[in-house]
């Protein structure tokens, strides 16, 4: 096997221990919070899994994941309604895309297949945003998991206009159809280059999907005709993709190794130095400076005169809080810890588990002021500083 090649990959990063950055610093400032409605939907989410996703084999390891909580910490805001159905729309996203990017998944091997899987969805979906003929039915038996959108697409068309229910079915379809082009990059065999990476990435993330649920979550208009056509409106949300996509190919390094996936920033990065540190390293500068520039879009956007034309421009007020917490939630989810002071994350890859096992490490300084390595084999004994 060629350095190239998933599998060569693999079976390198397995068993590296590496250091992952404080990331709490990065957003200083920004807002975050949990709903206060959060065991509810608990129990709403895991009613909902064991009905609409009965026939998934991953129903354990679906709520395992707490997707309540996910929706609580990424719409801290909504009203109990609201709130339910977008966590209801996660969870469907997460299942949907697990049968064609997880080994396990029913549709891992089979391109047919999966294209079938995604033409079924798009239509379906379609149908049941409203965007198709009122007689317009859908001919054979759905796929368990598409149907499960039924619920989810009814609330939608109750709130949101025919526009607003284009612009979502827009990016649904990015997502489906980036999820081919990511398939079948995996497909040939060998690892993609960080272009190909990235031609895919921001779609199959599914996060512009999160944004255009921003004003349902929100109870609002949509954005006005003149915001829409902003180009910093669209840099906003670019830069939210770039960041939350970012953030989780950091913070689920350790599971993906475990499960055999190997599609994220951090293995590309790899392969080109065969130094898992420096990969990750080079992975937080890039999340850093999509912080920044978001920053810099936001400064860009409220000291412009592009909101003159609005009354007091709530929607943009509300777009840019809402990617905030978009971000903040996906660190909140994730389970780091905001009480401590600046702290190091160890741990060490391809352990069995799917689910990574955590030790923080506070050196008592940031750790973009110091570089820290660990001699492999001696634990935390090895961590000092150089």
């Amino acid at each position: 096997m060629t350095l190239q090649e998933p599998d060569a990959i693999l079976t390198k990063l397995q068993g590296q221990t590496i250091v992952l950055p404080d990331l709490e610093p990065i957003f200083d400032g920004w807002p975050r919070g949990v709903n206060q409605n959060l065991e509810q939907l608990r129990r709403d989410v895991d009613d909902w899994l064991g009905s609409a996703m009965k026939h998934s084999t991953k129903l354990g390891s679906l709520k395992a994941a707490d997707i309540g909580y996910w929706g609580a910490t990424w719409w801290p805001q909504a009203k109990y309604e609201r709130l339910r159905i977008g966590t209801f729309l996660v969870a469907w996203l997460f299942v949907w895309d697990d049968e064609l990017d997880m080994k396990d998944g029913s549709l891992w091997h089979s391109f047919e297949l999966s294209n079938s899987y995604r033409n079924e969805t798009r239509e379906f979906v379609q149908y049941c945003l409203g965007l198709t003929d009122e007689n317009h039915s859908i001919a054979g038996a759905i796929n368990a998991t598409v149907r499960a959108f039924e619920t989810i697409g009814e609330a939608i068309c109750k709130a949101y206009d025919h526009d607003q229910r284009k612009r979502l079915m827009v990016d649904m379809e990015q997502f489906i159809e980036m999820t081919r082009t990511e398939q079948m990059l995996r497909l040939r065999g060998t690892l993609p280059s960080l272009e190909e990476f990235w031609s895919y990435r921001l779609g199959s993330s599914a996060v512009p999907v999160i944004i255009a649920m921003n004003e349902f979550a929100w109870g609002t208009n949509g954005l006005p005709a003149i915001l829409l056509r902003d180009g910093d409106v669209k840099l906003l949300c670019d830069y939210t993709n770039i960041i939350i996509a970012t953030l989780n190919d950091i913070l689920s390094l350790k599971k993906e190794i475990a499960c055999g996936s190997i599609g994220s920033m951090i293995p590309l990065l790899y392969a080109q130095s065969s130094d898992a540190q420096l990969a990750v390293d080079q992975t937080a500068q890039y999340l850093f400076a999509n912080v920044k520039a978001f920053r810099d879009t936001v400064q860009r956007l409220l000291g412009s005169d592009k909101k003159d034309g609005l009354e007091g421009p709530p929607e943009l007020y509300n777009l840019i809080e809402g990617c905030q917490i978009y971000c903040t939630g996906n660190l909140t989810w994730r389970n780091v810890p905001v009480q401590y002071e600046p702290f190091l994350t160890l741990l060490t890859l391809g352990v069995q588990s799917c689910y990574p096992t955590i030790w923080n490490v506070r050196p008592g300084h940031d750790w973009w002021s110091a570089c820290y390595t660990l001699s492999v084999g001696q634990g935390l004994v090895g961590l000092r500083q150089i």
